[in-house]
């Protein structure tokens, strides 16, 4: 109810005014139907809606010459990704790579396939696009095999995902997409952009923060983790080492 609300809000919104050189104006009026995920011990992923409006005067003028394109992504951070090769009959790590600027998760939904969206220059130099990425990696010819190994495993694990024609309009002017998140994905911020192109140029841009955030005792644990990683390691080694102890003073016993 509350996104049907919503979009009649976004339908009924006022119209933009025209361009100096006399073409209707067009821009992207965007909403998130939630844009706090806590996760709890029960978490198993999340999903939500990216929805909104082309406001324009008439949308039915040039319809046909639109795409919308959505992406999410976020939190980023170094990721190091490593090689596997046979040595002396055994398989260990022989090589790696380091990426500065890679996100935890990555979605991308558009209305068309993004060569057809626009060039290839404009989606690089907004990074629009798995293939279009620039995460700084390291300064070597065999940087981009690793760079698509990354993208493979992630994407393998579902935190990289393009769906062409994930964006569903509805009419001239309304659209929407579904952004479905695993349960392993990272806690942090999120940024969500929506881009409007028109027969390959982008018109309109729109960026919001999503935030995911633990609850309750995984809160509580993943503070101490990461604020006092040293107390926390003994603390798991501690642990283990009286579950080991309980373990075997049982078994004695039955002995």
């Amino acid at each position: 109810m509350k996104r049907l609300l919503a979009l009649l809000i976004l339908a009924f919104a006022p119209p933009a005014a025209a361009q100096d050189d006399g073409t209707p104006s067009e821009a992207l009026v965007v909403g998130l139907t939630q844009d706090v995920i806590h996760i709890t011990s029960n978490f198993t992923g999340a999903e939500f809606v990216v929805y909104g409006t082309i406001e324009t005067p008439d949308a039915f003028v040039g319809a046909a010459d639109r795409d919308i394109v959505i992406v999410v992504r976020g939190p980023r951070g170094p990721t190091t990704v490593r090689k596997r090769g046979r040595v002396s009959g055994v398989w260990l790590n022989t090589d790696s790579a380091t990426f500065e600027d890679v996100p935890g998760f990555y979605f991308l939904a558009s209305t068309a396939p993004l060569d057809a969206v626009a060039a290839p220059s404009v989606l690089k130099r907004k990074g629009i696009g798995l293939a279009n990425q620039d995460w700084h990696g390291p300064d070597r010819r065999d940087a981009g095999e690793f760079q698509k190994a990354l993208i493979r495993g992630r994407t393998a694990d579902k935190l990289f995902v393009e769906e062409p024609g994930g964006v569903e309009m509805n009419g001239a002017s309304l659209f929407q997409a579904r952004i479905i998140m695993p349960a392993s994905v990272p806690v942090g911020d999120y940024t969500v952009e929506a881009y409007l192109f028109r027969n390959g140029q982008e018109i309109s841009a729109y960026s919001a923060t999503l935030v995911i955030d633990k609850l309750g005792i995984e809160r509580t644990l993943y503070n101490f983790a990461t604020r006092s990683s040293l107390f926390y390691a003994m603390a798991a080694i501690l642990i283990a080492v009286m579950m080991g102890l309980g373990a075997a003073f049982v078994f004695r016993e039955r002995d």
